[in-house]
């Protein structure tokens, strides 16, 4: 999904300055995707405010940025996950924004938007999971399924256990397990039902096929960041040269 424009947005229409005892205002969650109704792209944003205590307000606001309006508009939605700061996992999919999240008592969950709807959701996770807090976590796509990337922070060689997303339906199933493999960092996306772009060390990302085992180098043109949204370019050879952009 792309427009092939850059927009710059206006200042948030929340704020803090009239409300007691708060401080500030931050950003728990932000997303980008399209509304399907409407025919138009939307911004989505969920804003925590707090004080110089560290006291914060739990009743969390909610804007939205409709691109073909090009204004803020504040919208009643409750919030059904708090987004985790420490497995930064999000993506679009088919009208659904999705946010790697807990809810209150730390129990992991995927935090969900509908883009036309306007409301919020939550789909639980596999049990193994739903408490982890020693491995990373990330979100995929394989065949139009949701897909969970589980994998150990440290280590030279390193597995990931592939669990997949029944369609239309809250259940889980291990799809299978990846390595071990040496000298990389972490699972990027599938480019097909048989290839996963892996995130590798000394700034290279591999191509590797499931089926075969076999990786491939592919040169890139600039880094994979793991503190935030990066851009790069790779070539990946196929049956025929392609140039392709990805978001990561």
């Amino acid at each position: 999904m792309t427009t092939e424009k850059f927009c710059k947005l206006p200042l948030s229409i929340l704020h803090f300055g009239d409300v007691y005892d708060i401080d500030y205002s931050t950003t728990n969650a932000v997303g980008f995707g399209y509304d399907s109704k409407s025919r138009d792209f939307k911004v989505v944003r969920v804003v925590e405010f707090g004080n110089k205590y560290g006291e914060t307000d739990f009743t969390y606001r909610v804007e939205i940025y409709d691109l073909r309006k090009e204004r803020w508009r504040e919208i009643e939605s409750p919030i059904c996950g708090i987004v985790s700061g420490s497995f930064p996992s999000e993506m679009h999919h088919e009208g659904t924004y999705y946010w790697w999240a807990f809810k209150e008592g730390g129990t992991n969950i995927i935090h969900t938007f509908d883009m036309s709807e306007e409301v919020f959701g939550k789909i639980s996770v596999p049990n193994n999971v739903a408490e982890e807090d020693e491995k990373y976590i990330s979100m995929g796509i394989l065949n139009g399924s949701i897909v969970i990337f589980h994998y150990p922070v440290t280590g030279n060689g390193k597995t990931f256990d592939i669990w997949k997303m029944e369609k239309d339906v809250v259940s889980w199933s291990k799809l299978l397990t990846i390595g071990p493999i040496f000298g990389v960092q972490k699972p990027l996306l599938f480019v097909n039902s048989d290839e996963l772009l892996i995130d590798a060390n000394e700034g290279q990302v591999i191509c590797y096929n499931i089926k075969t085992h076999m990786t491939n180098v592919l040169p890139i043109k600039g880094l994979p960041s793991v503190y935030g949204t990066c851009y790069f370019d790779f070539d990946l050879q196929d049956e025929r040269e392609s140039h392709m952009n990805f978001q990561v």
